[in-house]
């Protein structure tokens, strides 16, 4: 499943990436052009307009009411019936959205601190941005707010 959201989901567009979801931001207006893009590339709108749910389209609209980045996680993946996936977990560059690819060890060398270097063994790099990517607190941390505030969708 992919995603297109309106500029009022930026913070929801990092959490389904770091879902492994594909997700874009589209930064212009939510009007005719936003839906037009979001069935070129058959996406789900996320969207924050209620209004937008009444517009002719052909796809899916989810129209999202919290606003708080976990709520919002949460309704998404509720009114679509998906869980969280733990296998799919940052497969997808936060930055850009392009799915991360494993590099070897040797191949990051120079690139990041030689803390990370000397005490990780497992990197992704993305292909697009060339955002180098480990396994680290970050994904700890992350792992618990999703536990904590998605519950219903197990991981």
């Amino acid at each position: 499943m992919k995603f297109i959201a309106d500029t009022n989901l930026g913070k929801l567009v990092k959490w389904l990436r770091i879902l492994g979801y594909d997700t874009i931001l589209y930064r212009g207006k939510a009007d005719r052009n936003f839906l037009k893009k979001a069935e070129r590339e058959g996406r789900v709108v996320l969207t924050r307009k209620k209004d937008m749910a009444r517009r002719q389209f052909s796809g899916k609209v989810v129209t999202v009411g919290s606003d708080h980045v976990q709520e919002q996680l949460g309704e998404v993946l509720e009114k679509l019936s998906i869980t969280a996936d733990a296998n799919r977990l940052f497969s997808i560059c936060v930055k850009c959205n392009s799915a991360l690819v494993a590099v070897n060890k040797e191949n990051v060398a120079g690139l990041i601190p030689a803390f990370v270097y000397d005490n990780q063994s497992a990197f992704c790099r993305c292909p697009s941005c060339g955002g180098i990517f480990w396994p680290g607190t970050h994904i700890h941390n992350a792992l618990n707010r999703l536990k904590t505030h998605i519950q219903s969708h197990h991981l």
